[in-house]
């Protein structure tokens, strides 16, 4: 894999609403094809490693355990928060520290397989990324054409995909790019016209602050720009997942369930994640509660409505998405048909839209 740093990487506040504040890079049974069915009655146990803190962006997860919906199924899951210092979920799946993984970019994932990993992806929490751009009413961007002479205001690395939306756009790739942290404040100063963000995530602090979107602020995602992404998908080592399809598929099952119930009350996981799996964490629950209410659109498409929640398109992961990473300059990019496993949700699902 190219060394081009991860587009949709994880660029969360750290002291703000509720982290103090979203890409394009054992059990014995882990990895040698021993079965985690449970068969003497006792739980199954699977570790997944999450791709950031254990906030209201899992909302789904934890309404899955908090309702006894993997117990359910007969799974006891633990769940293995990431975050600043943690290491990526892949490297915890490729060390045979977790059966599931679910990184917050795809290009991880991407990377991990051209590293010699033989992982297989099922299933996406997002399906299109809420990583963006945020710009205010002085100077809006709306287009890969508005960000021709503007400033922008983000972290180190991100230049080969404002590049990338650019030369998709057919416009002169001409701009200032200015490394600022990971909270808007330059931007409301006036120190850049635009400021790479996670549109579920720091347009909350302009909000909090009076302003309004589509009036005060504007957001317009990677995917708004061309660059097409999943994220937070949900992998495992191949050989796991052919021994252990029956445990992936309540996991997945239970895990769905979780999700359909958080977008009938964003609420629900927001006191979840502030009183119990995020307690020690400092959230703000009115935070939170907004974090998830602009979270459950992400997860929801055409695609969804018609054949359920986390579904993967191979075709589009091949067309749009491998486009804008070639825009990018990352490569290579593995064979969708080796990497991507659409069985798993289609046992789930039996033909319907909803678990």
């Amino acid at each position: 894999m190219s060394s081009v740093p991860t587009l949709w990487s994880r660029r969360r506040l750290l002291r703000t609403a509720g982290i103090s504040g979203l890409g394009l890079a054992a059990l014995a049974a882990c990895g040698t094809g021993g079965d985690t069915s449970g068969g003497d009655g006792a739980r199954a146990p699977v570790r997944v490693a999450l791709g950031w803190i254990t906030n209201v962006e899992f909302a789904g997860f934890w309404i899955a355990d908090d309702r006894g919906y993997y117990k359910q199924e007969g799974l006891d899951v633990d769940f293995l928060p990431g975050g600043p210092n943690a290491p990526d979920p892949t490297q915890t799946l490729a060390g045979h520290g977790a059966e599931i993984a679910i990184p917050v970019g795809l290009q991880a994932f991407l990377s991990a397989v051209n590293a010699g990993n033989d992982f297989v992806t099922y299933g996406t929490t997002y399906e299109n990324t809420p990583a963006g751009l945020l710009s205010l009413a002085r100077r809006p961007v709306r287009t890969a054409k508005d960000l021709v002479g503007a400033r922008v205001l983000g972290q180190q690395g991100l230049q080969p995909y404002i590049d990338a939306a650019m030369r998709l756009a057919g416009v002169p790739i001409e701009y200032q790019f200015i490394p600022v942290g990971y909270e808007p404040s330059p931007l409301v100063d006036g120190q850049g016209d635009v400021y790479t963000c996670f549109a579920t995530n720091q347009p909350i602090i302009l909000e909090q602050q009076g302003m309004v979107q589509n009036r005060d602020f504007f957001v317009t995602t990677y995917q708004q720009l061309g660059l097409d992404q999943y994220s937070s998908i949900v992998c495992s080592e191949r050989s796991w997942l052919q021994a252990n399809r029956p445990t992936v598929e309540k996991f997945m099952r239970a895990t769905i369930r979780g999700w359909q119930d958080n977008a009938a009350d964003p609420s629900v996981a927001a006191h979840l994640a502030v009183e119990k799996y995020g307690a020690d964490l400092g959230l703000d629950l009115a935070q939170q509660t907004r974090e998830n209410q602009l979270q459950i659109p992400y997860t929801q498409n055409e695609l969804t409505a018609s054949h359920g929640l986390f579904r993967i398109d191979p075709a589009r992961l091949a067309g749009p998405m491998y486009r804008a990473y070639t825009a990018a300059g990352v490569t290579p990019l593995p064979d969708v048909a080796k990497i991507v496993d659409t069985t798993v949700l289609d046992n789930v699902f039996q033909g319907r839209a909803t678990v």
